[in-house]
């Protein structure tokens, strides 16, 4: 094991690399996402540096490696040092990373980043500032873990507070731990849904919402959060048109979704289930749905379906 110094050293060479596992990856990405990122975004000049990079970084002891879902991948995750180097924190002020006990969470990351992959590619983004420059110009809260939320609100006031200042300044004292006086949704809520902000256009009074439901999930459970998503929508922005989008894991998910969304609502002859719902919370043109295959498990599991994807 390297010295403190010389694992320095390390780092600083590979510093976007940890960068993006950090950033992106909430710690932890398969090497084959993280590989791809890396080289679209130009930080390394094929896949080959990508892996000589993390090969450094393990022996170092910044990372360490455990099998990917594909039972052939490696799933790359920090170490605390790489949170010290990055942060600038000593031993004491930086926990060490908790491992969850399924791999749902590293999915979820990893299903963020293959959008994120399909944005740059859509857009014709190439850099880490570009990157940067996008997901701050559509108000991306994609990334934000809930910690971030108080400063997502702060950096989009102009926009969140314009409409309903005092919904706005109440929604933010809430996420900052102050007593709860309001019962309507926030945007904490709608994250620990799985529902994020991948754009906001006030001349076009839009706002996009992303989700990545697994295979389990129901049609009534998304309906229900939709309709609450468009409730905190409401609350800071109204006559704003949200449009959500599910990120299906492969085509059999996204036709299983599409059907459950379609199929005839209960106790009607012709009236589609999304449709009904959308119909008696009084939101029928305000609320939009689009399912859309991913294509995750081909490309990033070795079209492999295992519990969780």
């Amino acid at each position: 094991m390297l010295q403190i110094q010389e694992k320095t050293v390390v780092c600083q060479t590979h510093k976007a690399l940890l960068y993006l596992l950090v950033r992106y990856g909430n710690g932890a990405l398969p090497l084959p996402l993280l590989r791809t990122l890396a080289v679209q975004m130009r930080l390394y000049p094929n896949g080959q540096a990508v892996n000589k990079a993390v090969r450094e970084l393990r022996e170092a002891g910044v990372l360490d490696r455990q099998t990917w879902v594909d039972n052939n991948s490696d799933l790359i995750l920090v170490r605390k040092f790489a949170l010290r180097f990055l942060f600038n924190k000593t031993s004491q002020e930086i926990a060490t990373p908790q491992r969850p006990r399924t791999m749902a969470p590293y999915i979820l990351q990893a299903r963020k980043v293959d959008w994120l992959l399909g944005a740059m590619e859509k857009k014709h983004l190439d850099t880490l500032m570009s990157v940067e420059t996008f997901m701050k110009k559509h108000a991306c809260s994609l990334f934000c873990r809930l910690p971030m939320l108080p400063a997502y609100y702060r950096d989009y006031a102009g926009v969140l507070e314009r409409e309903k200042p005092g919904n706005y300044r109440e929604q933010l004292a809430r996420l900052e731990g102050e007593p709860q006086t309001n019962p309507g949704p926030t945007l904490e809520q709608l994250h620990r849904r799985g529902i994020y902000i991948v754009g906001i256009n006030p001349q076009k009074r839009t706002i996009q919402l992303a989700s990545f439901p697994g295979r389990d999930a129901k049609a009534d459970r998304i309906m229900d959060w939709t309709i609450e998503a468009y409730q905190w929508v409401a609350s800071l922005l109204p006559y704003y048109h949200m449009y959500h989008y599910l990120y299906a894991l492969d085509g059999n998910h996204r036709e299983a979704l599409r059907a459950a969304l379609t199929a005839t609502a209960p106790d009607t002859t012709a009236t589609a289930y999304l449709d009904y719902r959308l119909q008696g919370a009084r939101l029928s043109g305000s609320v939009h749905i689009g399912v859309t295959d991913s294509d995750f498990v081909k490309n990033w599991c070795g079209n492999v379906r295992r519990t969780g994807i």
